[in-house]
């Protein structure tokens, strides 16, 4: 078994509301598809993508709506070229107009997401620079848009 999880405050921007047909089905799902970016501690910015079930007669969220996201995340091979996939499970805006200063004092001080992993470790630990911490692979995978997705961390 293995899944990876990742939770925190997201800035949601240029959401389309999209339908969806299930693999194999002729069923429509709709789903609200935002970009979205995930900063690491260390600085560096990833592109990701935000896909959240959404009832056929929903809209979108305006742009630059930060919101408390809960997702199953899929890093792909090619982290710097291709997005990182988020498939909402809980997304909960924060309240209010995103045109006011006070929008931005609601925002808790919560500028990196966690990410929470269950998988299987492929090697030996190597030590980090600072002598100190530890770093290994983990094989997770996830059930993201309709297949099976990989994700080596």
């Amino acid at each position: 078994m293995s899944a990876t999880i990742v939770f925190g405050f997201f800035t949601l921007a240029n959401g389309k509301h999209v339908k969806m047909l299930r693999a194999g089905s002729s069923t429509a799902m709709y789903h609200c598809v935002y970009e979205t970016m995930i900063q690491c501690t260390s600085g560096m910015v990833f592109p990701a993508m935000l896909c959240v079930y959404s009832p056929f007669n929903n809209v979108v969220l305006t742009d630059n709506t930060v919101a408390f996201v809960l997702a199953k995340i899929t890093i792909p091979a090619n982290v710097m070229g291709d997005p990182i996939l988020l498939k909402g499970i809980c997304v909960v805006p924060v309240p209010g107009s995103v045109n006011t200063e006070d929008y931005k004092r609601h925002i808790p001080d919560f500028p990196h997401p966690m990410i929470i992993g269950l998988g299987s470790v492929t090697n030996q630990p190597k030590t980090l620079c600072n002598g100190t911490s530890k770093a290994f692979n983990v094989i997770s995978t996830n059930y993201v848009q309709d297949s099976r997705m990989a994700l080596t961390t």
